[in-house]
């Protein structure tokens, strides 16, 4: 069971290690495709700044905080900056980021190699300085053992830690502080 509950937890930190990263204009046209918001409302919402950002990922089953650094670049309107970027084969029923009063909803599903990852939460902050991440993720799938297909609770808290190094460019992530 620890060893299922590791899987999922790091799927769910790959998942936002590249998810804060976007910032292509072509997950705009694909998150609007699978129902994201691209309203003037959503667009014009605060979003993370572009830069370096040292997010820390916390989630049960994790014997110590996952810490990477990750290279945002600039918000695209209508674009999840909280999902990944599309991977081949990769379907997304739903790719939502709706505003709300202390931040955004999240509200993704998504489909890839047999399994569904379905992930729902809340993001609140700044976005200058600092912004944090609660996420409920759930995985299903015929290939998934089934203590795998739990939900799991996990959070990120990320901070600006100023402008990108030379040499990583949005979208790259580096493990550790």
């Amino acid at each position: 069971m620890y060893a299922s509950k590791m899987i999922a937890t790091a799927a769910l930190a790959g998942l936002f290690a590249l998810g804060a990263c976007s910032g292509k204009s072509d997950q705009a046209a694909g998150n609007a495709a699978a129902g994201g918001d691209a309203s003037p409302t959503a667009a014009a919402a605060k979003m993370p700044k572009a830069g370096l950002w040292k997010m820390t990922v916390n989630a049960a089953g994790m014997p110590q905080p996952m810490v990477m650094q990750v290279c945002m670049g600039e918000p695209v309107a209508g674009a999840n900056p909280f999902a990944p970027p599309a991977q081949p084969g990769q379907q997304c029923a739903k790719n939502a980021v709706t505003p709300t009063s202390t931040g955004y909803a999240i509200d993704m599903e998504c489909k890839s190699n047999g399994m569904t990852m379905a992930i729902a939460g809340t993001v609140s902050g700044d976005f200058s300085t600092s912004y944090r991440t609660e996420l409920t993720t759930k995985m299903s799938g015929a290939n998934l053992p089934p203590a795998a297909s739990q939900a799991i609770k996990s959070s990120v808290d990320s901070t600006y830690a100023g402008a990108c190094p030379a040499g990583m460019k949005p979208g790259e992530t580096k493990q550790g502080a």
